[in-house]
C-alpha cells in the first residue's frame, strides 16, 4: 500500500467526506453527490484514487468500502475527531497550558464534541461572566474545581446550594485561604450544608487549570494562557460525551485532594 495514504486521506476534504459517508453504508453515485453537494466532475478523480489503493469498491452502480477501507477509517476516526478539536479553535489551544489535562484524559480530548468558546464579556469586566452563571444555574448537580478566586464566587456558590443543587467544590489551597480569611461566614455555611461538599487541593507540585465543571447540563473547562494568565475564556459543551470527560477530568483532581469537615455538618 502507498506510504502516503494518510496524505490522500487527511489532505482532501472531498476524499475525507466521501470515505466517512461509505462508513454508514454502501451509497449509489446519486446519493452521494446529494449528500456531499459536489459536482459529479470534482468528485470522481478523488474517488479513482481510492480505489487505486483498494479502499473502496464500486460494484454494479454502488460505492462500498473495502475491508481495508473499513479498517483504515475505523482507526482514522478517533484522529479525525481530535483534529477536528483543535482546528476548530486553533489560536486559543496553541496559546493554552494543556499539561494539567493527564495523558490519559487528553487523549480523550475529541469527547468534547461541538464545543464553542465563551468570550471575555467587557462589560462585566469586573462580574462573573454572565454565560458561566447562566449555564451553572441552570444545573442540578454540579463538580468544580478552581484555582482562581473571584469575590463572587462565595455567594453565587451559596446561593445554588439555598436552592437545593448539589455542589462539590475542590479548591487550589491559594483560593481556599482566601475563602477562609475574606469570606468565613459564606464558608462555614457552605459546609454545614447537607448538599455540598469542600475539597483543598495542596499538592503544589501539581500542575492545574484555572476551572473544571461537570453537571448534568454542562462542561466548562478554563486553562491558563502560556503566560500563566487566565483570560477568561470557557471552553463549554452540552455533549454527554464532554460531561463524562469533564467528570473524570474532575475526579482527577478530587481524588488527590482532602475533604474539608465540619463536626455539626
Amino acid at each position: 500500500m502507498n506510504p502516503n495514504l494518510l496524505d490522500l486521506i487527511l489532505f482532501s476534504e472531498k476524499r475525507k467526506a466521501f470515505l466517512l459517508l461509505l462508513k454508514e453504508g454502501p451509497k449509489n453515485a446519486q446519493e452521494i453527490l446529494e449528500r456531499l453537494q459536489v459536482p459529479r466532475t470534482a468528485l470522481l478523480p478523488q474517488i479513482k484514487k481510492l480505489k487505486e489503493q483498494n479502499l473502496v469498491i464500486h460494484e454494479e452502480g454502488v460505492y462500498r468500502l473495502s475491508l481495508i477501507g473499513e479498517i483504515v477509517i475505523e482507526k482514522m476516526q478517533p484522529l479525525l475527531d481530535t483534529l477536528e478539536i483543535f482546528e476548530k479553535n486553533e489560536e486559543f489551544w496553541a496559546d493554552r497550558k494543556l499539561s494539567p489535562i493527564p495523558p490519559h484524559i487528553m487523549k480523550r480530548i475529541s469527547e468534547l464534541g461541538n464545543y464553542s468558546l465563551i468570550e471575555p464579556d467587557l462589560s462585566h469586566t469586573f462580574d462573573i461572566n454572565p454565560e458561566f452563571m447562566k449555564y451553572v444555574s441552570n444545573s442540578n448537580h454540579i463538580l468544580i474545581f478552581f484555582s482562581y478566586f473571584h469575590p463572587q464566587f462565595p455567594a453565587f456558590f451559596l446561593d445554588l446550594a439555598r436552592r437545593g443543587t448539589e455542589i462539590s467544590l475542590v479548591l487550589s489551597e491559594s483560593v481556599y485561604l482566601r475563602l477562609a480569611e475574606d469570606f468565613k461566614k459564606e464558608g462555614e455555611e457552605l459546609l454545614r450544608m447537607k448538599n455540598t461538599s469542600l475539597f483543598i487541593m495542596d499538592k503544589t507540585e501539581v500542575e492545574i487549570p484555572a476551572i473544571v465543571a461537570s453537571s448534568d447540563k454542562i462542561m466548562i473547562l478554563g486553562l491558563f494562557n502560556e503566560s500563566g494568565r487566565f483570560d477568561r475564556q470557557y471552553v463549554i459543551s452540552f455533549e454527554p460525551g464532554a460531561i463524562e470527560w469533564g467528570k473524570d477530568l474532575f475526579e482527577y483532581f478530587r481524588d488527590m485532594s482532602r475533604e474539608i469537615k465540619i463536626k455539626d455538618k
